[in-house]
């Protein structure tokens, strides 16, 4: 009989925990603008903060037409995270060396004239990586970490011809509760 009992209790505490946690409410990141757009003689941009299926931003989306003649290259060791008008550093993507991070030696990406650019980017303050050594399939690999509420933002560095645009592009990111 006391086998019995425990396995009633087990049961119902269980069915109160999913109860209970079934029933909170859940937050979800939001972002206003959905994507923020300048546009300037050399180009036009786009800032988007992504979540793919999660509850919360992990990166940003960035989309840079060149309306230009000549090529544009967008300069990634001077392009810049802000976070509520704080420069917190570099971002990084997919294909980054940590040695181009360590030393700033980031190469820019170009984009040919009349031709778009996107990229997938998160800044480095948030990101993990698995560790350099050992075996396996995530061995080195970058996790993106939240992107925090407030107002989150590039300074994103182009050039063309020994010339610098420079333009900030921000959102802000607030927490919203779903019933």
């Amino acid at each position: 009989m006391r086998a019995s009992m425990k396995i009633v209790f087990i049961f119902m505490f269980g069915f109160t925990l999913t109860m209970a946690t079934g029933c909170a409410p859940t937050l979800i990141s939001i972002s206003t603008p959905e994507i923020q757009t300048v546009e300037n003689s050399y180009y036009s941009a786009q800032f988007e903060p992504l979540s793919e299926g999660k509850n919360f931003f992990d990166r940003f989306h960035l989309k840079v037409v060149n309306k230009t003649q000549k090529d544009l290259e967008i300069d990634w060791n001077k392009t810049h995270y802000l976070y509520n008008g704080r420069d917190l550093g570099i971002f990084v993507f997919k294909g980054i060396q940590p040695g181009e991070i360590k030393n700033l030696t980031i190469p820019p990406d170009i984009i040919p004239s009349g031709q778009s650019f996107s990229k997938d980017i998160s800044p480095l303050k948030f990101i993990a990586r698995e560790p350099l050594t050992g075996k396996g399939r995530n061995v080195g690999k970058i996790t993106f970490g939240l992107i925090p509420n407030g107002k989150n933002g590039i300074l994103l560095f182009i050039r063309q011809n020994g010339n610098q645009i420079k333009e900030k592009l921000t959102v802000n990111i607030t927490e919203k509760t779903l019933q």
